[in-house]
């Protein structure tokens, strides 16, 4: 039996330290690997590119075809189990790839990279489902402001870590692994503490077709226009997220690096700073959601999140205003965002929690993907500048918030509320 806690108990910060662990070991393995294979296959040759090209594919892809069967689990059995098991199967990728780094088989480190797709991708609706299960749903805004805040935190520093052990462990990157393993070991020790969690719904059934479950799941989704709007709404934001990380270099590139070896710093910087914003603009939202899922966040949170991404593209050429900017974007998006995650938690079945959150991640998968398409198509096809692209973004978010407004209205007078309420309070 789970009983309900609260996000100061030690249930919650073992959950929280669960997840940092898991975010910071992708980047730091992915960053890690990335760089080995760079200098093996030499640093900007077209094998290098290729390389790159192909681990952030199969790194992503596990998302598309495992999360039927992650719902599944998620569902079936106890989530704290679930993401117990999935942390241990980290353990033992990280001992595989520390074993292909001893000996040099870059190209079957793409396997490992793929398997640490594949755990991730089963760890994140147990991760999510978690939230709405343990915790009451009047902190469920803040603990969902929490769990970015520590997500991109990681982010950012495993992706530090992954520069830095790469440089000090150069032609042995076997060295740099063992830390690989060592924080998988502590992630797996915190998830122990997480608070409990029932023991599953035993009706759940599992299909051996990865897509068919996702279709069934938007089919029902259809009854509730909330739930599907902020479904397709989330897909947006990760669409938009992964546009900026394919054309942040290219922009840097032309119209901020004045010397070559500044570019990749720059681009980190960069990184850090959307991400930081995202991380911190997903607490201020859940602290001015209080104890409920304030939805009059979400216009909002993409106006602003347009105004920024446009004045990126037609201002952002100093290395201030391009920190400013895509700090604001981030920030913005980080309170666009915080709601709908939240909303996806709270209006989908309790029964079939985790088959609604892998729908979810199949989804953002395909955005990523999408996000792909479009970044080869306005820079090669209609040979857009990278600061064009950010235009679009800004253009684009505008769209999707007329189309938001459209399909439900009633967000419209929620912000209105949210407003009206802030202002009598500053009054």
């Amino acid at each position: 039996m789970s009983t309900k806690t609260n996000i100061k108990s030690l249930g919650f910060a073992a959950y929280l330290g669960t997840q940092f662990g898991g975010a910071f070991n992708d980047n730091l393995f992915k960053l890690l690997l990335i760089c080995y294979a760079s200098n093996l296959l030499g640093e900007g040759s077209a094998a290098a590119k290729s390389y790159v090209s192909l681990a952030g594919a199969l790194f992503i892809l596990p998302f598309l075809l495992c999360s039927a069967y992650a719902g599944y689990l998620a569902d079936r059995y106890s989530k704290k189990k679930v993401m117990i098991a999935t942390k241990i199967a980290e353990i033992i990728i990280m001992l595989a790839g520390l074993l292909f780094f001893r000996l040099k088989a870059v190209y079957t480190l793409l396997f490992v990279l793929f398997c640490m797709g594949a755990q991730s991708s089963f760890f994140s609706p147990a991760k999510y489902g978690f939230l709405p299960e343990v915790l009451p749903s009047s902190e469920l805004s803040r603990a969902n402001g929490l769990n970015q805040l520590f997500t991109f935190l990681a982010i950012i520093l495993g992706s530090w870590a992954g520069g830095a052990l790469s440089d000090w462990s150069g032609a042995n990157p076997h060295l740099a692994a063992y830390f690989c393993v060592l924080i998988a070991v502590i992630g797996t020790l915190f998830s122990f503490g997480i608070s409990t969690t029932p023991e599953g719904n035993p009706q759940a059934r599992c299909k051996l077709d990865p897509f068919t479950p996702h279709l069934h799941t938007f089919r029902e989704m259809k009854k509730d226009r909330l739930l599907l709007t902020c479904l397709l709404a989330n897909s947006y934001f990760w669409f938009i997220g992964s546009l900026f990380q394919l054309v942040i270099v290219f922009f840097v590139t032309e119209n901020l690096a004045c010397e070559d070896h500044m570019v990749g710093k720059l681009v980190g910087y960069l990184q850090a700073s959307v991400a930081l914003g995202i991380g911190f603009g997903s607490v201020t939202a859940g602290f001015l959601s209080r104890r409920r899922i304030e939805y009059g966040l979400i216009l909002p949170g993409g106006l602003l999140m347009t105004v920024f991404a446009l004045l990126l593209g037609c201002c952002g050429t100093t290395r201030l205003s391009a920190y400013v900017f895509t700090a604001g974007l981030g920030f913005c998006g980080g309170i666009f965002q915080l709601p709908l995650m939240a909303t996806i938690q709270k209006h989908s079945p309790k029964e079939n929690l985790g088959r609604y959150l892998g729908a979810a991640n199949a989804l953002d998968c395909v955005a990523m993907i999408t996000a792909s398409l479009v970044q080869w198509l306005l820079l090669n096809g209609l040979k857009f500048k990278a600061e064009g692209i950010f235009i679009f973004i800004g253009l684009s978010s505008f769209f999707v918030m007329l189309l938001l407004l459209n399909n439900v209205p009633a967000l419209l007078r929620r912000s209105k509320k949210l407003l009206g309420l802030r202002v009598q309070a500053g009054g």
